[in-house]
């Protein structure tokens, strides 16, 4: 059985949360939910063919110069269009949670922010951020399995 999405009649996106136990969020300049600029979490899709874990650590090396591990789940919300349509699928994938700041910056355009100073986040955000702080994850299965990249 293939862990790897080869074609999906719907799209994949993902976010990624990581954070400091002094309460900062890993986060790059972006378009926020309201259309307007501003920190946003790492996020991208997954392209046709591609493992969804490999798919976001690159997003996220990318994006911020940061590798983190994304083996575990957060959040996962089904979008749909007015109608009730299925049209997408959305992970908030666990970047874990570092003991402080890391000495290295990250790339431009991505830094750590306090968690305060979100502006309202999206309802995806709190409930991942909610569920990492009572230590709540769940494996990132396919066909009940864990992908070959959760052990790299």
């Amino acid at each position: 059985m293939l862990t790897t999405i080869n074609r999906s009649p719907i799209p994949i996106t993902f976010h990624v949360l990581a954070t400091t136990q002094t309460n900062h969020v890993l986060m790059v300049r972006g378009t926020r939910e309201d259309g307007q600029e501003g920190w946003v979490l790492p996020h991208g899709r997954v392209p046709q063919g591609r493992c969804i874990i490999l798919a976001a650590r690159e997003a996220l090396l990318e994006a911020t110069g940061c590798d983190r591990t994304l083996s575990e789940v957060l959040a996962v919300s089904p979008t749909t269009d007015d109608a009730g349509t299925l049209n997408g699928l959305t992970y908030v994938l666990d970047g874990g949670v570092l003991p402080q700041l890391p000495a290295r910056e990250p790339k431009e355009g991505a830094g750590w922010v306090p968690l305060r100073e979100l502006y309202e986040p999206p309802a995806l955000y709190q409930y991942a951020i909610i569920a990492t702080g009572q230590r709540r994850r769940l494996p990132l299965l396919i066909n009940t399995d864990r992908p070959e990249a959760a052990f790299i």
